[in-house]
C-alpha cells in the first residue's frame, strides 16, 4: 500500500517572536540520505546464484555458489544456510557448496542469508536424470518368405528429434546383410518416441538374415545423456523363398513273402504301436500338427496326433 507524504518546510520562532523558515535542501538530504540507506541494505541482503546444474541434469554431484549483495556493496555480517530438499541445513558463509551422489528425480536447493534485516530466502529447483535413453527395434514378422518388412522403433524416452534417415547411408537404422530400409517410408507414429519404416530384402537372394540395429549415440536426451544400445536395440529378419520337401516314413517291419510264384519285400504288422508315420522336412517349418495332417491323405483309416495316442 503507497502513502503520500506533504512535507512542509520546518520552522521556529526566533527571540522576537518571529517565525523563521528552515530551508529545503537540509529536509531534502536527509530524506534522501535514508532512501540510499534502504537502498544499500536491500542490495547487501540480496541473493545471487552464481552457479547451479542445468534446470534438468546429468549431473548428480551438483555444486551451487552464490553471491551476497553486488561486488560494491556485499554483506561482510551475514551468514548463510544452505538447504537440499528435507534435509537439515548447513552453513554456507562461504558461498559455495557441494553434494554428491544424489538421487535421480525432482531436487530442491535453498540458501538463506540472515543479515541486519529480515531472513532472505533464495529457492531453486531442478531434476536430476542420468539414465540414458535407448531404444527397442521390432517388425511386423521375424520370419518371412517375401521381399518386405515393417520395422518399429521405440524410444525409451525423447531423444532429440528421433529416428532421422535421409539416406540408405545416412541412417540411425542400420541393415547387415541382403537388405536395406527404405528412407521415403519412414513415419512418425508417435513425435519423437515412435517410428516405423519399411525393410527391404533383396529378391536376388534365396534365403538369408538381416541384422537391424540403432546406431551409436545418434541422440541426446533433455539431460544431455548419450544414446545407448541395449539388447532390444538389434532385430534379427530370416527370409526363405525355397521350397520345403518332406520324407514320409515308416517302423513297419519288413518281410519277404511269396507271393504269386515271387518273392516280395513287404510291410505287415499286427501291432498298433508299429502303425507311426514319421515326417522329415527339408526345412524347419512353423506349421501346427493340425495343418500338417490336412496335408496328408490315406486310402483307409484316418491319422491323428501322437498326443492323442494312449498306451502305445
Amino acid at each position: 500500500m503507497a502513502a503520500l507524504l506533504k512535507l512542509h518546510p520546518p520552522s521556529r520562532t526566533n527571540k522576537a517572536g518571529g517565525l523563521i523558515t528552515c530551508s529545503w535542501a537540509i529536509w531534502l538530504f536527509i530524506v534522501g540520505l535514508l532512501c540510499i540507506q534502504v537502498e544499500s541494505a536491500s542490495l547487501k541482503d540480496s541473493i545471487k546464484l552464481l552457479k547451479k546444474p542445468e534446470l534438468i541434469s546429468n549431473i548428480d554431484s551438483p555444486t551451487f555458489s552464490f553471491q551476497v549483495g553486488d561486488a560494491e556493496s556485499s554483506c561482510t555480517n551475514c551468514t548463510s544456510s544452505c538447504k537440499l530438499d528435507d534435509l537439515r541445513p548447513s552453513n554456507c558463509s562461504s558461498g559455495e557448496i557441494s553434494y554428491t551422489k544424489l538421487q535421480d528425480g525432482n531436487h530442491t536447493f535453498e540458501v538463506c542469508i540472515n543479515g541486519s534485516h529480515p531472513i532472505h530466502c533464495v529457492t531453486y529447483n531442478w531434476t536430476i536424470d542420468t539414465v540414458p535413453p535407448t531404444a527397442a527395434v521390432t517388425a511386423s514378422t521375424s520370419f518371412t518368405n517375401g521381399s518386405s518388412v515393417s520395422v518399429y522403433v521405440s524410444f525409451s524416452e525423447p531423444c532429440g528429434g528421433g529416428i532421422r534417415c535421409l539416406s540408405v547411408n545416412d541412417c540411425s537404422l542400420l541393415a547387415y546383410g541382403p537388405g536395406n530400409v527404405i528412407p521415403s517410408t519412414l513415419k512418425i507414429i508417435k513425435p519423437n518416441r515412435e517410428f516405423s519404416i519399411s525393410l527391404n530384402m533383396s529378391t536376388s537372394v534365396e534365403y538369408g538374415r538381416v541384422v537391424l540395429v540403432t546406431d551409436k549415440g545418434f541422440c541426446k536426451d533433455a539431460a544431455r545423456n548419450q544414446f545407448t544400445r541395449t539388447k532390444a536395440s538389434w532385430f534379427f529378419v530370416h527370409f526363405d523363398r525355397r521350397d520345403v520337401y518332406v520324407d514320409l516314413r515308416t517302423r513297419i517291419p519288413e518281410q519277404l513273402l511269396p507271393l504269386n510264384n515271387n518273392v516280395r519285400l513287404v510291410q505287415a504288422t499286427n501291432k498298433p504301436k508299429n502303425l507311426k508315420l514319421y515326417l522329415y522336412f527339408t526345412q524347419p517349418i512353423v506349421n501346427t500338427s493340425a495343418e500338417v495332417l490336412k496335408s496328408i491323405t490315406v486310402s483307409q483309416g484316418s491319422l491323428i496326433t501322437m498326443s492323442l495316442v494312449k498306451d502305445i
